[in-house]
């Protein structure tokens, strides 16, 4: 019998082996800085893994990312069985090079090395290694300690050769854990980074871009001595800026005629500063197509304006210098702009370098006041930053050593409305009536993306944008207005049903009055959720329902007006009778953009409390 059962726990514990899931043992960064003849920046990469599972061939796939600044050599690579004896050797034939295909990116020079590991089974382990050599030294990459699967150890050493000075900086969670070291080794002072058993990170729906939580390393040479002349790179602002100008000084030099004819075209009778920026940005929306290119130092220097007015497409920085250009041809204060989206967590502070940063806008002062104009978002409404860089450090050029740091505003919530009013009677157990629904800001430019996007009806967009908090509503449309481009919301008129809306008991009905529920289902899972949640935007829901009362009743029960206001997110409603129709106010409203960890559990508690009040009923009698 034990005989038996030591053979049974033996194929149980060969089947748990079996099912165990891939880790990395180690993935160790040498980065090599020094001087010849010239810089030399290379990098030597090394990673062994362990092998759960041969069939998720993921694992031991390897996609090595490069562009016109790096170089990949000296590819190797081999798998070994569980007592580490070589089984095969990768075979260099076998390594692909590929165009990065990256979504929205019309010509890049983003390429891939690929390969898989050889001949592969369960529980071997596969090790790989290459060399970068990084050609512009102030494009250098970061070293992210943390990866999709679980991790051992995670090593970086920097070795810096004699007259180099480095800068460093950590961002993640975790930081606490990343043990630092500096050693003197024959000429260079090594710089050294390690975390140890790093569980797998795993992405969440609705995060915020992994950089916010995965710990992660952000290196840059300040400056560097050569043949008894110092270069200075980077480590400041001012230093970042010296170079972002260098970039654009020498653009615009073409003939620009037909540009500036076109410009003045545009403010002609145009009654102020205002009013002449509005034009241009929403021609430049209306005209000019998005099309991102970052092909060398392509992806840095904009096209001239006149180039890019005559094809009428162009990436961020052309669509920013057209801008600017037309701004200027208007006498208007306006300026570049560099900024990077909310993917990016950092400041300028905190890492001056082109990390910080991977997007260009103009900016423009009107009556004292700086708007930020970003025509890549086709629908934004002017005077409002995209959404993707509020709250977002930009950095203002004013001349060749002028610049200022401001923090683009959030757009508060009031200005991101949706506003229902309705007009409704109960009949039978069904409530029936007329819908008037307005889409301010945000709000407006997400209804008017997604009917351009023609990826389903129009008519079900315009329903969707009202009943997605209740589906439970038939709606028909009477009218809608879209009011592309005008200081107006968007409008529709719908007529409305919601089938067993009351429910009789006796001699009473009950009603749940609260037809429209934004937030009602956003319960945080705390015991399961690890990172933040990210908003796009902040936005308020405004509700006026008017509900004629039932023939032969009157009201038994009428819920209390009710009011919350966290740090979060709040709510206001009111219930009141006014001759025979029972008015109702409800307003529903966020407040961050980022809900982290820390505060799930205030936010669900906000959550209960709203849902409490959508669970409200009133109450009628004969």
């Amino acid at each position: 019998m034990k005989n038996q059962l030591k053979f049974i726990l033996l194929i149980f514990s060969a089947v748990v082996m079996g099912q165990e899931k891939s880790k990395i043992i180690f993935s160790n960064e040498v980065v090599t800085i020094k001087k010849d003849k010239e810089l030399s920046i290379e990098k030597y990469v090394e990673e062994e893994r362990k092998i759960g599972q041969s069939k998720n061939i993921k694992d031991y796939s390897v996609w090595i990312p490069y562009d016109n600044f790096r170089e990949i050599t000296d590819i190797k690579g081999a798998t070994y069985d569980n007592e580490r004896k070589k089984k095969s050797k990768l075979n260099g034939s076998y390594v692909g090079s590929f165009d990065a295909k990256q979504e929205n990116i019309f010509h890049s020079d983003a390429k891939v090395k690929y390969f898989e590991m050889p001949n592969v089974e369960d529980g071997d382990i596969v090790d790989y290694s290459y060399i970068i050599k990084q050609k512009n030294p102030r494009l250098l990459s970061g070293f992210y300690f943390q990866n999709e699967l679980k991790t051992q150890s995670a090593k970086i050493e920097i070795k810096v050769g004699e007259g180099i000075n480095i800068g460093y900086t950590i961002y993640g969670n975790d930081k606490e854990k990343i043990s630092f070291s500096q050693r003197k080794e024959a000429d260079f002072d090594v710089y050294s980074w390690e975390m140890k058993d790093s569980p797998a990170f795993e992405e969440e729906a609705g995060m915020p871009n992994s950089s916010y939580h995965v710990p992660h390393l952000i290196y840059y040479i300040k400056d560097y001595e050569l043949d008894g002349k110092k270069e200075t790179l980077l480590g400041s602002t001012d230093l970042l800026y010296k170079w972002y100008y260098s970039l654009v000084k020498d653009i615009n030099k073409t003939n620009q005629n037909d540009l500036k004819t076109k410009t003045l075209e545009l403010i002609k009778g145009q009654k102020n500063d205002t009013e002449k920026a509005k034009a241009i940005f929403q021609w430049v929306q209306q005209n000019v197509h998005y099309v991102a290119f970052e092909y060398g130092m392509g992806g840095f220097i904009p096209r001239d304006a006149g180039e890019t007015y005559k094809k009428l497409y162009g990436d961020c920085k052309d669509m920013a210098n057209l801008l600017n250009e037309m701004l200027h041809y208007a006498n208007l204060n306006s300026s570049l702009t560099w900024i990077g989206t909310r993917d990016k967590p950092y400041t300028y502070s905190e890492v001056p370098t082109p990390v910080v940063d991977n997007h260009m806008i103009a900016s423009v002062v009107l009556d004292g006041k700086r708007i930020y104009l970003d025509a890549t978002d086709k629908f934004c409404p002017f005077t409002y930053p995209s959404s993707m860089i509020q709250g977002k450090e930009a950095l203002i050029g004013k001349s060749e050593t002028e610049f200022i740091v401001e923090k683009v505003p959030l757009v508060l919530p009031k200005s991101n409305q949706i506003l229902i009013k309705s007009q409704l009677q109960m009949e039978e157990d069904n409530l029936t009536g007329t819908v008037d629904a307005d889409f301010i800001g945000y709000k407006k430019s997400d209804l008017l993306h997604t009917l351009s996007a023609l990826n389903q009806k129009e008519v079900e967009v315009w329903k969707n944008m009202v009943v997605a908090t209740n589906p439970k509503i038939n709606l028909d449309i009477l009218e809608n207005q879209k009011n592309e481009y005008l200081e107006k919301p968007a409008k529709a008129k719908y007529t409305l049903k919601l089938e067993h809306a009351s429910k009789k008991v006796g001699d009473k009905i009950l009603l749940k009055a609260l037809l429209f529920q934004p937030l009602a289902e956003a319960t945080i899972d705390i015991e399961n959720r690890k990172q933040s949640i990210e908003k796009e935007y902040l936005f308020e829901h405004e509700f006026d329902y008017q509900i004629s009362l039932p023939k032969e009743y009157k009201i038994d029960f009428l819920p209390e007006s009710s009011k919350e206001d966290s740090t979060l997110g709040g709510f206001e409603i009111s219930y009141k009778v006014v001759n025979n129709s029972l008015q109702i106010k409800q307003k529903v409203y966020t407040k961050g953009l980022m809900i982290a960890p820390k505060d799930f559990e205030n936010w669900n508690n906000f959550i209960k409390k709203l849902n409490k009040q959508y669970n409200q009923s009133i109450i009628f009698i004969k």
